[in-house]
């Protein structure tokens, strides 16, 4: 190779004492007249590799804390060769936040280089378009670096599993881009839910366990393997607990990194670490595309307690929160597993009042709470308050009760 080129690729360039370029100093490359000069690269445990050559890469690298060197090969194309730049301490510290995260960065060496036509995530590398704003170039960045423990390490067969590969990834990129760009803990996978519930309402939804090739359309795949996915393990947590879910996904990555994990094997580690039966979740959320629906029924009361029916209008079954604002000021949230679910999440150190009741049976459509206050006391009934189910419709997720009313009946 002509050693006006720079290259980036998978692995570790073995010989950069006689080729420079980027590796290192000119001053220290020991030429050897008249040898053809090969570029060497090792990698070892990846299942693929890329390479790109270009005499005109600027090659930069970064130093992450505690994990990978970062190398970054672009073009000097203005203005965006100084968003580069800019991008690379937020990759950087990307990359710390997957690793306490996710489970840690295996190699010592990730690139990120100028190429392709949208991204391309491979083993150590990826291949991206460059001339992009600052949180394209750092969204895209991510999301492909991030496939590196998703594709790159446990390496789920991505076509009977798109929404193992895509999905999983798409969490990870939208927590580590709210952890960069906004404050307090990560929670970004709105837009997620949002996208799902639109196809989910529109008839054109295909289940996940669909062969990635045989999509009736890209609508449907798109849909399934981005944004179902990433919204499967986000209603995860809401069904297990925050710290079991957290915990969860290290232990996964730990025990099936270089294994090719499937979709059981994921949820077996979840069920181990929460205790809990999750077969059902497994059934509904991903061999069907039944969809989640639950409303309040009804609201009655002498005056002394007060009776709420709620109903289980769509299809699929899940254990339900119910949050009660009393006119003082307070909430009390009551927490109702699912039977099949043979247990239920920790409170988490929840700072309200928690009430664990007594299980929701999946075969019964209702289900009664009594609360032992009138209806005068009570300001608002709320299924789900903080939306960690996919309900399709939320319009009859909710009760405001008005003074002097005892009775509610939605039709």
């Amino acid at each position: 190779m002509d050693r006006k080129y720079s290259i980036g690729g998978t692995g570790i360039l073995k010989n950069a004492e006689e080729i420079g370029k980027g590796y290192v100093a000119e001053d220290k490359v020991k030429l050897t007249k008249g040898v053809n000069h090969v570029w060497k690269f090792e990698a070892l445990n990846v299942h693929d590799f890329v390479w790109a050559a270009d005499p005109d890469f600027v090659h930069d690298t970064y130093q992450v804390s505690n994990g990978p060197l970062l190398r970054f090969f672009y073009q000097k194309d203005q203005p965006y060769s100084a968003t580069w730049k800019e991008a690379q301490p937020l990759i950087g510290k990307a990359f710390d936040f997957l690793n306490k995260n996710f489970g840690v960065y295996p190699y010592s060496q990730y690139s990120i280089i100028q190429g392709g036509d949208g991204g391309m995530e491979y083993p150590m590398a990826t291949l991206i378009t460059g001339n992009r704003k600052l949180p394209s170039l750092v969204g895209v960045s991510i999301h492909e670096a991030a496939h590196s423990w998703y594709q790159g390490v446990l390496a789920t067969n991505e076509s009977l599993y798109c929404w193992m590969d895509e999905g999983f990834t798409s969490f990870a990129t939208s927590e580590t881009m709210d952890y960069l760009f906004k404050s307090g803990m990560p929670s970004g996978h709105a837009g997620a839910y949002n996208d799902y519930i639109e196809i989910a309402r529109s008839g054109k939804e295909e289940s996940l366990m669909t062969h990635a090739d045989h999509y009736t359309t890209n609508y449907a795949y798109g849909t399934a393997a981005y944004n179902k996915g990433e919204v499967y393990l986000a209603q995860l947590e809401y069904i297990v607990g925050t710290f079991n879910f957290r915990t969860g996904l290290l232990n996964y990555f730990n025990a099936w990194k270089f294994k090719h994990p499937n979709a059981n094997d994921f949820l077996r580690i979840m069920e181990i670490q929460s205790g809990m039966e999750l077969d059902w979740y497994q059934e509904y959320f991903v061999q069907s595309t039944k969809t989640i629906d639950y409303g309040i029924q009804s609201l009655t009361s002498n005056g002394k307690s007060t009776t709420i029916v709620l109903n289980r209008e769509g299809d699929m079954i899940m254990p339900i929160e119910v949050e009660v604002k009393f006119t003082n000021g307070e909430y009390q949230t009551f927490v109702i597993p699912l039977d099949l679910q043979r247990g239920s999440k920790p409170s988490d150190g929840y700072n309200g009042k928690w009430s664990l009741m007594p299980d929701w049976k999946w075969v019964n459509p209702t289900y009664t709470l009594e609360l032992n206050v009138g209806s005068e006391k009570i300001e608002s009934v709320t299924i789900d308050p903080f939306e960690g189910m996919a309900d399709i419709n939320r319009k009859n997720n909710e009760i405001i009760l008005t003074p002097g009313v005892t009775t509610i009946i939605k039709k």
